[in-house]
Parts: C-alpha cells; sequence; structure tokens
C-alpha cells in the first residue's frame, strides 16, 4: 500500500514524460525511416582486374521493436501510476473483457478506465504510424542478421557511358563523299548491385496491432459504462501488459 500523496508527487512528471516520448518516437516514426534501413550501393567495373566500389551506405540505426520495447519501459509507469491515483479516488470498479471474451484485467476503477480510453487511442495513433516493410521490394527475414531484420531482393542496374560513334547517312559516290552525323550511344561500363535490409515490420503485423488496439478500445469503454465502484493499491499495474497487447513483446 502507498499514500496518495507519494503517487500524486509522481504522477504528473510520468505521465509529461511519457507524453513527450511518446511524441518523439512519432515523429521519428513519420520523419526519420532511415534509422531502420541498412543500404549498401556497390558498383562493380567490368574492366579487368578493377575491385569493386562501395558507392553508398546507410548503416542500420535502431529497430521498431527496440523503439516499441523502449516507450513501454517508459509509459508503461504513466498508465501504472494513473490507474493507481484512480483507485484511491472511487469504488467504481469494472472488468475489461474482450469481444471474443477474454478479461484483460479484473476489478479496474472507473476513473482508471477513464483515462484509459485516452491512453488506448494514444497506442492506436501511434500502431497507425508505425513504418512498414515496402511489399514492392520482396522483403524476407534475413536469419544470419538476427531477429527481425528483413534483406529485400537485390537490384543488378547497368552503368553506361556516352560514346560518339559516326552514323552513315548516304554513302560516298564518285560524284558525292559520304554524309556522316556524329551519334551518342550508350556504351556499358559496369554494374551497379544495390542490397538493403530493414528493421521495419510488416504490413500485416501493423495490421493487427491496430485492430488490437480497436479492440481493446472497445473493451475499456464498456467496461467504464459497466463500472461502479478504494485504497491506493501500488500492486495494481498493467501498463506494460497493454502495451505488450498493442504492439506484442
Amino acid at each position: 500500500m502507498a499514500k496518495l500523496h507519494e503517487l500524486l508527487a509522481v504522477e504528473g512528471s510520468l505521465k509529461n514524460q511519457a507524453e513527450k516520448t511518446r511524441s518523439d518516437l512519432l515523429a521519428t516514426f513519420e520523419k526519420k525511416r532511415h534509422l531502420f534501413t541498412e543500404k549498401v550501393v556497390t558498383f562493380t567495373p567490368l574492366d579487368e582486374g578493377a575491385f569493386a566500389v562501395t558507392e553508398d551506405q546507410l548503416d542500420l540505426q535502431s529497430s521498431i521493436r527496440k523503439e516499441l520495447n523502449w516507450i513501454t519501459g517508459i509509459w508503461s509507469k504513466a498508465l501504472d501510476v494513473a490507474g493507481q491515483v484512480a483507485q484511491a479516488n472511487t469504488l467504481a470498479k469494472a472488468d475489461v473483457i474482450l469481444d471474443d471474451g477474454t478479461v484483460l484485467m479484473r476489478d479496474v476503477p472507473a476513473t482508471a478506465l477513464l483515462e484509459l480510453e485516452k491512453r488506448v487511442m494514444e497506442m492506436h495513433a501511434l500502431a497507425l504510424h508505425v513504418p512498414t516493410l515496402d511489399p514492392a521490394k520482396s522483403f524476407q527475414l534475413d536469419v544470419s542478421r538476427g531477429a527481425g531484420i528483413y534483406k529485400a531482393r537485390d537490384e543488378v542496374k547497368t552503368r553506361t557511358r556516352k560514346k560518339a560513334a559516326p552514323l552513315i547517312l548516304a554513302p560516298a559516290t564518285d560524284k558525292h563523299p559520304a554524309q556522316v552525323q556524329l551519334v551518342t550511344e550508350d556504351v556499358p561500363t559496369g554494374t551497379i548491385q544495390t542490397q538493403e535490409w530493414s528493421s521495419l515490420i510488416t504490413p500485416a503485423e501493423k495490421a493487427e496491432m491496430i485492430d488490437r488496439a480497436e479492440r481493446l478500445h472497445r473493451a475499456v469503454k464498456s467496461a467504464r459504462a459497466r463500472a461502479n465502484g478504494i485504497d491506493v493499491d501500488v500492486t495494481l499495474t498493467f501498463g506494460t501488459s497493454l502495451l505488450q497487447f498493442v504492439f506484442g513483446k
């Protein structure tokens, strides 16, 4: 058990920290997709004895799962404390039950359920912005790189250079010289191979996250409507389980 004032002293700071962290991560998902991509562009000359040269390289900085696990540790604390404070303010309680009958939480205070409605919608908004793999690149899991790393189909293109060549418009005769025009043509000089890795998730995984967030929101809203409901119980912790339900473990 804990005193209410002890929880109130930290509730605001935890909530602000979780909100800033969520906003920063949302901005990362929207504007910094390159952090989740590794790419190597290699030029291989056709000339005998020439060596392949790496022309462009982008290193993998993070992964979706790593970022979601990171925010879960921060966000879950804010959710837990908010629930504990709300429990002390009311006796109204209800179970959170999914549409398939699964009970996610039992005896949740009504005020906590009201707050959770907002938080679950934030989870839903974050899930909507999770970047996913481009199906056009035929990504496949690359077990040699570790869990959650996908490799795209290699792309090989030919590099060319312009070369001037004469084009005979009319052959020479005993009366007129040949009519010749210089034209340019593309001559192959080598190949460029592009290899790409990504730690993004599949569109199917994202769709499942969004669906779970929507189901959770319906369940929390229904529970609040049924609630009628104590002491501050610090063993009431549900933030981690909810975040893992939406975003996966």
